[in-house]
């Protein structure tokens, strides 16, 4: 397939050596009290500006220790941003389609300065990570953005449990047991349905980890007529067994059905959007699409850009049955930053289109001279 020419919204993913440098820049940050360590290291590791605001997502849920894992993060929000800086908004396990209006109503009452964001993506789950990209990238559309994504040290299912399970056949039906949490729901929030044409056939595209019970829910759920299975490639040689072990979980959804397999970085977010817009080209036509992001936080960020770019596709978002923190990625690694351009542009001059915080500023400077005139 052709390279889709197209300008690119995200920046080269690229690894952040100077936490504090970067994130001083910010005028807030948009980051959730996960349990993972991962989670964790941009808020402490970050140096913010006076003033700067902070929202905090929190996990309304009865996993054990969730309380003590929240209290942490706020108490490192409230000494690095002041109380009255931090905003903490709900996402609640019986209704996680508020999160997108109480995000949006959060930063409509914040300051008018509190322009450049960043978002940590280490702590949230991809339908989280749609949802906040929107609300962020709707209220502040003028604005570019930096998206932050901190990997772990170790990752389930680990090398240990993919030799236990690798050997024999090419297909593995034995599911690693630190991934045999079941499927609870195929969740599809209303601003990412996208549009279902007449012609009622579909193609799923999933971008594929290491759950295929999630794999399944979705399948079984779209049913869909041609199946895409975009398989994360984690680019170090050390970790090439996890893209093996997810071909080969995946491995029997390739029979019965059309189905297309690729093969994408799970860091680089360009290269997972140049794959689903050359298959969007092809079968637009023909196709409803429908996306799936079950493996990288970096993918969830490709989907929901994907779907700002294309919203008549439709994301979809298969949960398991529950949060088990006994079995979560451990330890901080690399931190890496996207730039986001903005939405779009707040004003169009004759030069060209003008940035909100450009506009704002000419705006009040027009203001000012006509005030002089009078």
């Amino acid at each position: 397939m052709r390279r889709v020419d197209r300008p690119n919204v995200a920046s080269e993913v690229r690894t952040l050596a100077d936490i504090a440098a970067s994130t001083q820049l910010l005028d807030g940050l948009i980051l959730a009290a996960g349990f993972e360590d991962r989670a964790f290291r941009l808020i402490e590791a970050g140096t913010f500006r006076e003033g700067a605001q902070c929202v905090l997502i929190r996990f309304q849920n009865d996993v054990l220790g969730n309380a003590e894992v929240f209290a942490r993060y706020r108490e490192v929000a409230y000494r690095k941003f002041g109380p009255a800086n931090v905003h903490v908004v709900d996402l609640t396990h019986s209704n996680p389609g508020r999160l997108e209006g109480d995000l949006a109503r959060t930063l409509l009452l914040l300051p008018r300065d509190a322009r450049l964001f960043g978002i940590d993506l280490s702590g949230q789950p991809a339908y989280a990570i749609c949802m906040t990209l929107k609300a962020l990238r709707t209220h502040r559309a003028g604005e570019r953005q930096f998206a932050y994504y901190t990997a772990a040290v170790e990752y389930h299912p680990t090398r240990a449990e993919y030799e236990t399970i690798a050997s024999g056949s090419e297909e593995i039906e034995l599911l690693p047991q630190s991934m045999a949490l079941e499927m609870s729901e195929n969740l599809t929030l209303d601003p990412f349905s996208g549009y279902r044409s007449q012609n009622a056939r579909s193609c799923l595209a999933i971008l594929a980890g290491y759950e295929a019970h999630r794999s399944t829910g979705v399948v079984e759920a779209v049913n869909p007529a041609l199946l895409l299975l975009l398989y994360g490639n984690p680019g170090d040689p050390s970790l090439a067994w996890r893209l093996e072990l997810s071909r080969r979980l995946h491995s029997k959804f390739e029979r019965g059905r059309r189905t297309a397999t690729e093969v994408v970085s799970t860091l680089h977010v360009n290269e997972s959007l140049d794959v689903l817009e050359q298959y969007y080209d092809y079968l637009i036509d023909d196709y409803d699409l429908v996306v799936a992001p079950i493996g990288s936080k970096m993918h969830s960020l490709a989907a929901y850009l994907f779907w700002e770019r294309y919203g008549e596709i439709r994301l979809t978002f298969p949960l398991p049955i529950g949060y088990d923190p006994e079995i979560r990625p451990r330890g901080a690694g690399t931190t890496y930053e996207v730039e986001l351009s903005p939405r779009r542009p707040l004003l169009i001059s004759a030069g060209g289109p003008v940035s909100a915080t450009m506009g704002a500023e000419q705006l009040d400077g027009e203001a000012g001279q006509a005030q002089a005139s009078e």
